[in-house]
This record gives structure tokens, sequence and C-alpha cells, in this order.
């Protein structure tokens, strides 16, 4: 036999005992929304139709309120006096991007900033943990935006939010009622 031959041969039989003895676990989770899997399993974890979000306070047991990007704006703009941060967070994120709740929380609270916290997807378990959060998270509205499809439903409500179509990083500031900027590293705040 060929000596590039047998090589070859080794390469291709490794690569098919490394995929049959190994259980390969992936995760699509980001590209959709999730919203009605996570409806039918906690029914009271999810709260639609709430008209006015600007003074919910986190609850000991915790909910999540389904907003748009136009009532988030219209809350911040409400109380001109306080400056905001909106994280969008992505639960099973793990970069070097991907902070804490209570992190978030505390580097506010020292900052004097009020924090909220928009999940880009919905999963039932980490949304049912009892964070060290003042404000309650929200849940993008799938159904006002027609799509379940993440990447689609946030590009709408960033807009409806910040008027700005192009926003990829995680964490917007706004300051006066105005968007300020939007970053990926919480130093920057």
């Amino acid at each position: 036999m060929h000596k590039n031959n047998y090589y070859f041969i080794c390469i291709v039989f490794s690569f098919l005992f490394l995929l049959s003895s190994c259980k390969i676990q992936g995760s699509f989770q980001g590209l959709y929304s999730y919203y009605n899997k996570v409806k039918k399993e906690n029914p009271d974890l999810i709260i639609e139709n709430t008209s006015y979000i600007c003074e919910l306070k986190q609850e000991v047991k915790p909910k999540v309120f389904v907003i748009t990007g136009t009532q988030l704006k219209k809350c911040i703009e409400e109380n001109q006096q306080q400056d905001y941060l909106v994280y969008i967070w992505k639960p099973k994120c793990r970069g070097q991007f991907c902070y804490s709740l209570d992190l978030l929380q505390r580097t506010c609270n020292v900052k004097n900033i009020n924090l909220y916290i928009v999940a880009e997807y919905y999963d039932g378990i980490l949304m049912l943990e009892n964070y060290h959060i003042e404000n309650p998270i929200f849940g993008i509205d799938v159904k006002y935006y027609k799509t379940r499809l993440t990447s689609k439903y946030l590009s709408r409500f960033l807009y409806d939010l910040t008027g700005k179509a192009d926003i990829e990083e995680s964490l917007l500031l706004f300051q006066n009622g105005k968007f300020q900027k939007s970053f990926y590293d919480i130093d920057e705040l």
C-alpha cells in the first residue's frame, strides 16, 4: 500500500471512531425564540399583555414579561433623569462578553444605572432562576414581530428601541432618554 493512502485511511478511520465513540451534543438555541415551548412547559412564567411595564419589579417567583422595543423605549424616555443599560441576554451564552445577571446588576448599582434585561430567546430553566436583579427579565414579543426567527425579531426589536438597524452588541446605554451607544465590554460603561 502506498504511504499516502495509508495515512489517509488512518485519518478516516480515526475520525469515524471518534464520531462513533463520542456522544456529540449540540444546541441550536438562539436560532429560534422557543417561546411556545417555554410557555407550554411553564405557563405561569411568561406574562403577556402587560400594559405598563415601567414600574415592574423583580418578583420572588420569577416572571418574564413579554414586550416590544417601543414599550421599553417609552419607559426609558419617560424617566430621562435616570441612565439605563439594556442587556440583550443570551441565556446559554458562555463567551467572553456574556455576563452574569447578578454581576451586571451590581455594576449598574455602583454606577447608579437602571438595568433592563431582555432575553434574546426563551429558556425556561434559566428564566426560572432567582437572580439578584431589581427589574424583571423581559422577553421579546415574537407574536408582535410576526416571526420565530431570532435574527429577525431581534433586529426589529432593536430598531424599535434605538432607531438603529445594525446593532450587534449586547449592551446598550441610554442617557437623558436617548440611545447613546452599544458595546460588548462592560468595562466601557
